[in-house]
């Protein structure tokens, strides 16, 4: 495995300089597939910061050194701002060294950032490009779905992940995924480290895969969402579940169709209601909002509730600016952190609006709106850097449409 892997890595940095377009989708498949990049391959171990600096350079040899392309920023800028603001922020925090924090912050923004930074510029240059992210997600979809009902027989047992962590060097909690926790497959985690990156994957899949309604095969979207979904309620993710009944929702209002909406919140309703009446799946989604489910932990309203009043306890000490950790907002961040990402959401939306109206941006909006309901309910645990990748072609496939039209006009 470590061999195939280091194979795909080589494949990646010749075709950055070979041909961008193909490494940019080769490596955007290795990022939604591959949760580890430390492999050891000819002498050399190849690492996400590696990788990064490489790609990073053959981008600006092939658009400023070989086209003299103009290079564009501006789908990032919200990102950036809250990314500045955090460092910032890490300036004032406590308890944490800030030496550790840089480190992490360092990873995160490169992670988040070249990939998406690349991506862009090349659709936005190339249009043919757009198509083939595009199929690149797709077929991503498929493989971490397929492997996702595979995992529904093995009890906790993922011997991709397993195979990937051995050469890693780092453990896996079998105890943890089995399914003695009240779910009736254990916690599934498909091509990723932990259940919860799966959940926000499959909701982020959903949407993806809407948007591309008009521009592909009519029956492969139908598989697709049909094996999306089935993971949805398998996976043992209950908060995804939440996720996307409130993206439905928000989306049924946002274009008006006020019965439809209606008539969504009866199915989910009796959707619930049908699950409920199935024993095994009974308590996993009764917990949602009922606290005196006892086989499961994790998401149940009253724990949520308990867990954000837990947060001012755990940052009384600073509560300005927090204790410095990077992920999740309140307890890291503090009160200035909560306003960061205020400022955040509102730049978003103003980035998305000089796009075009509220109908033309409903589902780029959509999936924002997935991302923070899911990172809401769980926490924000560098979920960012999948929800980038999904946005950003779903913009670079906006922008190039609407080129288009125009230029035909």
């Amino acid at each position: 495995m470590g061999t195939f892997l280091g194979f795909i890595i080589l494949l990646i940095i010749v075709f950055s300089f070979v041909k961008l377009k193909i490494g940019v989708a080769i490596y955007l498949a290795y990022l939604l597939l591959v949760p580890y990049m430390q492999i050891h391959f000819f002498g050399v171990t190849f690492s996400y910061n590696l990788v990064n600096l490489i790609f990073l350079v053959a981008f600006f040899v092939d658009f400023r050194g070989r086209h003299k392309y103009r290079i564009d920023y501006k789908p990032l800028i919200p990102f950036a701002v809250l990314y500045g603001g955090y460092l910032i922020i890490m300036l004032f925090s406590s308890d944490t060294p800030l030496a550790y924090m840089l480190e992490k912050y360092r990873q995160q923004v490169m992670k988040i950032f070249i990939l998406t930074f690349v991506m862009w510029n090349v659709m936005i240059q190339d249009n043919t490009s757009v198509k083939l992210f595009r199929n690149v997600c797709l077929v991503c979809i498929a493989i971490a779905s397929i492997y996702g009902l595979f995992l529904t027989q093995t009890e906790g047992l993922n011997p991709y992940i397993m195979e990937l962590t051995d050469i890693s060097g780092g453990e896996y909690n079998i105890e943890y995924l089995t399914r003695d926790t009240g779910r009736m497959f254990g916690r599934i985690t498909s091509v990723f480290i932990h259940p919860m990156s799966f959940g926000l994957f499959l909701g982020l899949s959903l949407v993806f895969i809407y948007s591309c309604i008009r521009k592909v095969n009519v029956y492969i979207i139908a598989i697709l969402s049909l094996l999306v979904l089935i993971n949805v309620f398998t996976c043992g993710v209950r908060s995804v579940i939440a996720g996307l009944a409130i993206s439905i929702l928000f989306y049924l209002l946002l274009i008006r169709k006020f019965k439809i909406f209606a008539g969504a919140a009866v199915v989910m309703v009796i959707i619930y209601g049908v699950i409920s009446s199935i024993p095994e799946m009974s308590e996993y989604v009764s917990s949602i909002v009922d606290s005196k489910s006892t086989n499961i932990g994790g998401s149940s309203l009253e724990l949520r509730i308990n867990q954000f009043l837990g947060c001012f306890d755990i940052i009384s000490n600073n509560p300005l600016f927090g204790k410095g950790l990077i992920y999740v907002v309140l307890c890291n961040f503090g009160f200035v952190g909560v306003i960061l990402w205020f400022v955040y959401v509102f730049k978003m939306y103003k980035y998305m609006r000089s796009l075009g109206s509220i109908k033309e941006i409903l589902l780029p909006l959509t999936l924002f709106v997935f991302y923070l309901s899911y990172s809401c309910i769980t926490g924000e645990y560098g979920y960012m850097q999948v929800f980038i990748l999904f946005y950003i072609i779903m913009i670079g496939d906006f922008y190039v449409t609407k080129k288009k039209f125009v230029i035909k006009s």
